[in-house]
């Protein structure tokens, strides 16, 4: 069993290697000399992003532990007819832990992902999908794109 809940700044440290965990594991040849620079990196950019109210993370939870996560990250792009906010998101860094796969956690989180947008006025969110989790973006409505898959909300 699992719970969900928002990330806090407090988060911030073990988003990072989440994030880590995720590139290593789609990047398979990522050198290890990066790493520790990458860190420090993901957690100014997460510092500042989250400050702003830019990035918001969902995380899931089970016996005191983070075991899966994903962020949206709110992006202003200039006013379209179609988009008359601008406002677009993009869903980052989908990541369960190995053996939590396969268990509904990473639907629950893109379902609160795609709440937020739409509680955002935010109706054009886009990701970069792994093999490995197209079929769950396409379960909710995402198409593919050129290179991101979309969903545009009502």
């Amino acid at each position: 069993m699992f719970s969900l809940r928002l990330a806090t700044k407090d988060d911030i440290p073990q988003l990072a290697e989440l994030r880590i965990e995720f590139i290593k594991e789609v990047r398979l040849e990522y050198p290890e000399e990066k790493i520790a620079k990458y860190r420090e990196v993901m957690s100014n950019y997460l510092e500042k992003e989250m400050s702003s109210g830019n990035f918001i993370a969902w995380l899931a939870i089970a016996n005191n532990e983070i075991i899966a996560t994903s962020g949206l990250i709110t992006i202003q792009r200039v006013p379209q007819f179609w988009n008359i906010s601008g406002k677009e998101a993009y869903i980052m860094n989908m990541y369960t832990k190995p053996e939590w796969r396969n268990k509904g956690i990473g639907t629950a989180i893109l379902k609160k992902l795609l709440e937020e947008a739409n509680n955002r006025d935010i109706i054009a969110v886009k990701l970069y999908a792994t093999p490995m989790g197209k079929p769950l973006y396409e379960k909710q409505g995402f198409k593919t794109g050129n290179p991101e898959m979309y969903l545009y909300l009502e």
